[in-house]
């Protein structure tokens, strides 16, 4: 066990330095995988071009009517575009996050050429779900008001299509402040929903611009037959006393007798938008079954014009040593792709992909560059509806794996004793901070335990770990600090707590020698053998005071009632007075709680003390008691100053608002009135009066009854 105990282990610094040599192994390492780099390489671009294929195949899947000649124009219907969106939609009525492609779609309507109430209406699809942007203008913003019932009688957005069922679908968009707004099924009036439970798939937000509102909603499109007589409105409410309607802008046909049909984009002509995915040197096609060009993507600039590049002259160069690095790492002879062998190999890539088979191939272009080409199929259900291929250059990987040769060693070398030269600068670092701590910690208690300081200065501005364990010695020392001078005041604060109960004694004892009647020496009797026992109380609390909740749990609680014991307690309070000085207000009936009376007479004696001690001359201290169903509430209440900002303090243990010169009061009164109220399973807290005159104290209990309940 000794000489476990003398063996402590290497310093920081030795530690780090030994990881840093450790690092030595890299460039070795390094060397090593480098002839696997370029398949591995090769593998990962097969993969990303698998991913990106997918991803694009995706666009296509579960769509059979983007390969037909769509959309077909209706007679006496002028179609309204919902562009397909590929970016994510955030419901927030920003346009930031909608493609350009929506946005140039966007279509403008008024009331009879009026700018107040036009808007402008932009539309897309995404996975079965209806997007809407409605940039609006209107100069005076009038939203619902709660309390009115009527929904057509603030500014509002209408929507209008024929549903699944065949009937008329109305929805009311309505905004009581910009944000999310609730959406309701009208009636044909528009004035009363057909129920007042909201629509949950139907999600509007609203935000207010500096001419009119910004509204961006979204729908099921599941809902809808068909998009035929489909209409949105906007209705103007501009007078928010007489919320009359002033204006309803309405989507409506550029042609007179023409209605408008709401179309989803999936013609062959979206499937052009593949010529716009300029991915960086990759070409992207589409096929349909009979391995038709459905659409394609101009080719990058190193697949267009690699003839002409220095790439090919990297390219030549590793290629001299590949056959010496395929034998000795797979053993096989290495050969090269020519074009036929290729385009063979790419038919078949793409008969595979249009049977249902992703792959992915090295490939060569017409014009000779070294190529990956991904295929993968577009699916619809169970059927195959075409391919989708990916093709871009790999020259930049046999550029890599030539310049690689050169520089690994180099860069290795130089990157490696940076890394070591940091990790001893910075284990150098790193232990100079923890000696200082450890020096001003250890410095901060003499060899007699007692406190030479009560704060540091090393490390405790400092944001890392380390400046946390500052912080935390820190803390420490300052609770180190009033414990002992918590100690130091101890006999003060047994002195002032013991006079209480040695008043009240001492008055029964007064009281008694007068008393005439046996009833009355009883009662002062009693008053006094309760004093009695509250010294002891006390004084057993006080002696440790640290340990005071500890003490109330070895207390037993009975049933009493308290409002007898207020009545009591406050007959006392003014005995011997020539006015009375506290007033005492109480209920009709029993006031029933489980605790201990002496602990409530002690939690009096200390609220009442802070009344006394505050309270303004010749005014009177109110004590009630209120009952209420599961608890009884004591109010006390004074006038006098009123509490400051750090009212939330004053029950807390050493916090005292009295002046510094005091030495009676120790800051432990109201604390222990805490304490012992929470032990009833009560609360306490203090209020300023309304006309901000003086201060209440209140103490709520719960009664017997409800305790009884609670334990059943």
């Amino acid at each position: 066990m000794a000489l476990n105990r003398r063996i402590r282990g290497p310093r920081l610094a030795s530690k780090l330095l030994l990881i840093g040599l450790v690092l030595l192994a890299v460039p070795w390492l390094s060397y090593v995988q480098l002839v696997e780099m370029e398949r591995l390489l090769l593998q990962g671009q097969q993969n990303a071009q698998l991913l990106i294929a997918r991803g694009v195949a995706a666009v296509f899947n579960e769509r059979d009517d983007l390969f037909n000649e769509l959309p077909v124009q209706l007679d006496e219907y002028e179609s309204l575009y919902a562009v397909p969106l590929y970016e994510s939609i955030r419901i927030d009525g920003s346009v930031a996050d909608w493609d350009e492609s929506a946005l140039k779609g966007s279509r403008r309507f008024s009331y009879r050429g009026e700018t107040d109430a036009s808007f402008e209406l932009t539309l897309g699809e995404q996975v079965n779900e209806l997007y809407g942007f409605i940039d609006i203008k209107d100069d005076i913003s009038v939203y619902r008001n709660l309390a009115d019932l009527s929904l057509n009688t603030a500014d509002h957005v209408r929507i209008e299509f024929t549903d699944t069922t065949g009937q008329r679908a109305r929805i009311a968009l309505t905004f009581s402040t910009p944000g999310f707004g609730t959406g309701y099924r009208m009636a044909s009036d528009w004035r009363t929903p057909l129920e007042w439970t909201p629509i949950n798939d139907v999600i509007g937000f609203l935000t207010r611009s500096n001419d009119g509102y910004q509204l961006e909603f979204r729908m099921p499109i599941t809902n809808m037959a068909h998009g035929r007589d489909f209409s949105i409105s906007f209705v103007d409410v501009d007078d928010a006393g007489s919320r009359d309607q002033r204006v309803i802008t309405t989507t409506v046909a550029s042609s007179p007798g023409m209605k408008l049909n709401l179309v989803v984009l999936r013609s062959i002509e979206a499937m052009d938008l593949v010529a716009g995915l300029e991915y960086v040197d990759t070409k992207i096609v589409v096929y349909d079954q009979q391995k038709r060009i459905r659409g394609e993507s101009e080719p990058g600039s190193s697949i267009a014009n690699a003839e002409g590049t220095d790439a090919t002259g990297l390219v030549s160069g590793f290629e001299f040593i590949r056959p010496l690095v395929h034998l000795l790492t797979l053993g096989e002879t290495w050969t090269e792709l020519s074009v036929q062998d290729s385009q063979e190999r790419f038919n078949r890539a793409v008969d595979d992909a249009l049977a249902g088979n992703p792959t992915a191939i090295r490939h060569l272009s017409d014009a000779g560059t070294p190529t990956v080409m991904a295929a993968y199929p577009i699916r619809s259900q169970n059927e195959t509806l075409g391919a989708v291929t990916i093709e871009s250059d790999i020259n930049q990987i046999l550029s890599f794996q030539q310049s690689a040769l050169r520089q690994i060693v180099f860069v290795s070398g130089v990157t490696l004793l940076f890394i070591l030269v940091v990790t001893v600068g910075f284990s150098a670092r790193l232990a100079y901070r923890i000696r200082r701590l450890r020096r001003e910690a250890a410095d901060a208690i003499d060899e007699y335990g007692r406190l030479t300081r009560t704060s540091l200065e090393a490390e405790v501005h400092a944001g890392d770990e380390i400046g946390d364990l500052a912080r935390a010695i820190d803390s420490m020392l300052t609770r180190l600090k009033e414990h002992s001078a918590f100690v130091e005041r101890m006999p003060r604060t047994l002195r002032h707590e013991v006079n209480n109960p040695l008043n009240t004694l001492s008055t029964s004892l007064e009281n008694l020698e007068q008393a005439e009647t046996r009833a009355e020496r009883k009662e002062c009797i009693n008053s006094a053998q309760r004093g009695v026992q509250r010294i002891g109380a006390i004084v057993q609390n006080l002696a440790d005071a640290s340990n005071l909740e500890d003490a109330l749990r070895s207390e037993d609680r009975e049933p009493f009632d308290i409002q007898e014991l207020l009545k009591s307690y406050v007959e006392n309070l003014n005995r011997g007075r020539e006015s009375p000085l506290f007033v005492f207000s109480g209920v009709r009936e029993a006031a029933m709680i489980s605790g201990s009376d002496i602990h409530i007479e002690q939690m009096m004696d200390k609220i009442v003390d802070n009344a006394i001690d505050f309270h303004r001359p010749n005014s009177q201290i109110k004590i009630q008691l209120e009952l209420f169903e599961n608890l009884v509430r004591i109010t006390v209440g004074n006038r006098g100053p009123t509490l400051g900002e750090t009212a939330h303090l004053m029950f807390e243990r050493l916090v005292s608002r009295r002046s510094s010169k005091s030495t009676s009061h120790f800051g432990l009164g109201l604390y222990i009135v805490r304490v012992i109220a929470e032990y009833h399973g009560g609360t306490v807290r203090a209020f300023n009066l309304r006309d901000q005159s003086g201060v209440l104290i209140t103490v709520q209990l719960p009664r017997y009854s409800a305790v009884l309940a609670s334990a059943a």
